[in-house]
């Protein structure tokens, strides 16, 4: 499930955003890391998911809900990094969004872990 998603990642990512950038040196480095970071996201949503739909606690809900939020930060960091200044909602930009959502991930992931059943 590992190497599908992946694989899943880099085959969506391709023509849009690592095709036009290889050739911009340490550029393509840092969308790399956020490719490998929307890949781990995407495999821990959906363990977290296939595990819900296993065992049916609150918990594991409420751990695949942060994780589908790092998904969606990870999805705008990697639009902010390849697309800058391109993108707005109002005075609010990507990068704060981004910020936003991963402290909303770590609060909902740690309701999830120290969550009593």
């Amino acid at each position: 499930m590992f190497v599908v998603c992946i694989l899943g990642v880099l085959a969506i990512l391709f023509l849009p955003i690592i095709i036009p950038n290889v050739f911009h040196g340490f550029h393509i480095a840092h969308i790399s890391l956020h490719i490998v970071g929307i890949s781990l996201a995407i495999f821990l949503t959906i363990s977290t998911v296939y595990a819900y739909v296993k065992i049916r606690t609150r918990k594991i809900a409420i751990t695949a809900i942060a994780f589908s939020l790092f998904v969606a930060s990870e999805i705008i960091k990697i639009i902010d990094v390849t697309w800058p200044y391109t993108f707005y909602l109002g005075n609010i930009t990507m990068e704060q969004i981004s910020h936003m959502l991963i402290i909303g991930m770590l609060g909902i992931f740690s309701i999830g872990v120290f969550r009593r059943e």
